[in-house]
């Protein structure tokens, strides 16, 4: 596997600002004032001690991974809201559905704030408000206030997601972000792919008490809390500028104006960039699909493997494994192409265009489909569950292979300037779709079409955007040459 190029993948992936801090007035104006004084400035985080970029790198993956977790969690857990709170399933899908939708806001507010203060303000008010938050939710004996403070701490946990890249970015240099970026890369897909099954154990474990769904949540994120209070500054600009107001006993503050035109521009380009750039919004609705799709397994497995196969939660908690197993193969897939094609043309041509980076979005753009009429088809009495469930490795594997390829493609297109409102863009639509699509599975599965058809709408759905990677290898340079934003047009 190249590191190098999976690295740029990790430190750019989601709502990730990255060096959109350059572009503030204060920080422009910091960037010819002052640098680090020696190549071993013991301030540059990439001078820190081992030990203490580790610790820096491990807490961030570790909070993505719980935070994920939590998204899917709950969901074993829903017959036994239903049953307490007399709810039909889709009102009590609310406090999943709300959680993730707050993935969409609150990384569109934190971005602009870590602009302005810096990364670690970051983690030191969002973690206390996942903790609180969820508590809260978790203590509460009233359905009404446990969907309302999932969402809140949907918003105000995934701060995260907008800065933990930028974090690796600051501390490990290109080589060795590809080793240390993999457990980042992962924790958004692991995690609620593993949340189900997780839930399940805790359920049993305590009793089907589904207050324990949420509190697992919280002891897995424990050993981020224990180590949050020792976490420092790694934003470079953020660094220099508090070292430039130390040495000079202070300095002009922006004006409430710019600090409002930065928080108005890290919210509303991602918007922007989701419905009016064609580019940005092909290529988030290509991947958001995919991952919404990963999200239906949490009502569609419940259904077909409770009815045909007559499992119960922990039993349908580990036919996700298969899921997990794709995504390690699609890790592996991104840098087979990475090595064998694209470090070819690199080498053989000296230049490359931004479609290069297709590869292995074309490869994997049929596995998805394939998957997924697997997935529809294959649940029968007469056959064994094992069957279905291993159609799980090729969405999988498809899934994470298009959205590898797809980060890396839109850093090459919009680079330093505008790449990290594209990727949140992406990000924006994934956690939309995602939240949205467990609320009508199992009504699509009851109807009268049956759950062969149900799933194969779902796999026909799929196959048409199978077109999209190709079409982008053929005429990306035409679309990236109308973009609305400053792209590579080479």
């Amino acid at each position: 596997m190249t590191e190098e190029n999976l690295g740029k993948a990790a430190i750019s992936r989601d709502t990730e600002e990255g060096r959109v801090e350059t572009n503030s007035p204060k920080t422009e104006a910091l960037a010819g004032d002052l640098d680090w004084d020696r190549p071993d400035d013991p301030d540059n985080p990439r001078n820190w001690p081992s030990w203490q970029r580790i610790l820096h790198s491990a807490i961030p993956a570790v909070w993505s991974f719980g935070l994920c977790v939590g998204i899917s969690s709950l969901v074993a857990a829903i017959p036994i809201l239903q049953r307490q709170f007399g709810l039909s399933r889709n009102v009590a899908l609310l406090p999943v559905t709300l959680y993730t939708l707050g993935f969409s806001i609150g990384p569109c507010i934190a971005s602009p704030l870590s602009e302005l203060y810096g990364r670690r303000w970051i983690y030191w008010t969002n973690l206390p408000l996942l903790i609180i938050f969820n508590a809260i939710a978790a203590a509460s004996n009233n359905f009404v206030v446990l969907a309302v403070f999932r969402f809140l701490a949907g918003i105000g946990g995934s701060g995260v997601l907008a800065v933990a890249a930028g974090s690796l970015s600051d501390i490990w240099d290109t080589r060795d972000a590809g080793r240390v970026g993999v457990p980042y890369i992962l924790a958004p897909f692991l995690g609620p792919s593993l949340g189900p099954l997780i839930g399940a154990y805790v359920l049993d474990q305590y009793e089907n008490d589904w207050k324990w769904s949420i509190w697992v949540v919280l002891c897995i994120l424990a050993p981020v809390a224990l180590t949050l209070p020792f976490m420092k500054e790694t934003s470079t600009n953020r660094i220099l500028y508090m070292r430039h107001r130390k040495r000079r006993h202070g300095s002009v503050d922006m004006t409430a104006t710019s600090r409002i035109k930065i928080i108005q521009r890290g919210l509303l380009r991602p918007l922007h960039m989701a419905v009016f750039e064609p580019l940005s919004f092909l290529l988030g609705l290509y991947t958001a699909y995919s991952f919404a799709m990963i999200f239906s397994f949490f009502g569609s497995y419940a259904y077909i493997y409770s009815t045909i196969y007559h499992f119960n939660s922990k039993q349908i908690g580990l036919c996700y494994i298969p899921v997990v197993v794709g995504f390690l193969l699609a890790v592996a897939t991104f840098g087979v192409f990475d090595a064998v094609k694209y470090q070819k043309v690199v080498r053989t041509k000296g230049k490359v265009v931004p479609e290069d980076r297709l590869y292995a979005a074309i490869f994997g753009s049929g596995l998805v489909p394939i998957g997924l009429f697997w997935y529809a088809w294959a649940p029968h009495a007469g056959v064994h569950w094992i069957v279905p469930a291993l159609a799980g490795l090729p969405v999988g594997w498809g899934t994470l292979t298009a959205f590898l390829t797809t980060i890396t493609y839109l850093v090459d297109v919009y680079g330093s300037a505008n790449s990290a409102s594209a990727v949140a863009a992406n990000g924006l639509l994934r956690f939309l779709l995602g939240a949205a699509f467990p609320q009508f599975i199992i009504q699509l599965y009851q109807s009268r079409i049956g759950i062969y058809w149900a799933g194969s709408i779902f796999a026909f759905l799929s196959l048409a955007l199978v077109p999209v990677p190709w079409f982008f290898f053929y005429r990306g340079r035409y679309l990236r040459q109308r973009s609305h934003y400053p792209t590579n047009t080479d």
